[in-house]
């Protein structure tokens, strides 16, 4: 792993917006027209920008490994192969939790998980990113509740129901994760408040999406219920 974007990039803002707008776009070629309008976003663009771009991409160049960042007039490309980048090694180890016992998922998914630093692509407007955001915000979804189900199945009810708790609280509209939530606590030896919060969901469904609970919800209280 070589390049990161699950957090800021290090060092002064403008090179550090450059090499985000690369990463974005790895392997492809980005125009200088874009680059300056990414870096200097809602600032007035001065007469000496395309200079500073060059400044920048110097810099950017003294941090990455030797040859990867490709010019040709008014464009850049920042080459990247598979695997070098932090996103494609947390996609990697969910990937392989999904084939191991319970043990090794935990210490992958944990794994995952800590190469978050921070927001992705922080250096970048949220349009720009918006593709990618929404892709590892996903990813990092994805990693958590495979984590409580791996907790889970290892007996460590109090981590799981932790993490589905947090999950709920960030957003409480996903069916899914209350149903992860609702079988934890059953499975706990929690039946009581498993089904407390079956009832809380609906209430919240109820209230803000005028709707009943859906297939897997009902599921969920289903077992709890037998």
């Amino acid at each position: 792993m070589i390049f990161r974007v699950l957090g800021p990039q290090t060092g002064p803002r403008k090179p550090a917006t450059l090499l985000a707008t690369l990463l974005l776009h790895a392997n492809a070629w980005v125009s200088l027209d874009e680059l300056i309008d990414e870096i200097w976003q809602e600032q007035a663009v001065p007469v000496s920008a395309e200079r500073n771009v060059r400044t920048y991409v110097w810099q950017v160049r003294r941090v990455v490994p030797e040859g990867r960042i490709d010019a040709r007039p008014r464009s850049y490309r920042l080459r990247v192969a598979p695997g070098e980048v932090d996103a494609d090694v947390a996609r990697a180890l969910l990937d392989r939790s999904a084939g191991v016992a319970a043990p090794e998922a935990v210490g992958c998914l944990t794994a995952a998980l800590e190469l978050w630093r921070g927001t992705p692509y922080a250096e970048l407007r949220a349009e720009t990113a918006v593709a990618a955001t929404a892709w590892l915000r996903e990813l990092r979804w994805e990693l958590r509740e495979r984590l409580a189900d791996a907790y889970t199945a290892l007996g460590r009810h109090g981590e799981a129901i932790a993490v589905l708790r947090a999950l709920t609280a960030e957003d409480p509209l996903r069916e899914g994760t209350w149903a992860r939530l609702v079988r934890a606590l059953h499975v706990a030896g929690r039946r009581a408040t498993a089904l407390s919060e079956y009832r809380r969901v609906c209430d919240f469904l109820a209230a803000e999406l005028g709707v009943e609970p859906g297939p897997e919800l009902v599921r969920a209280r289903r077992e709890v219920a037998a």
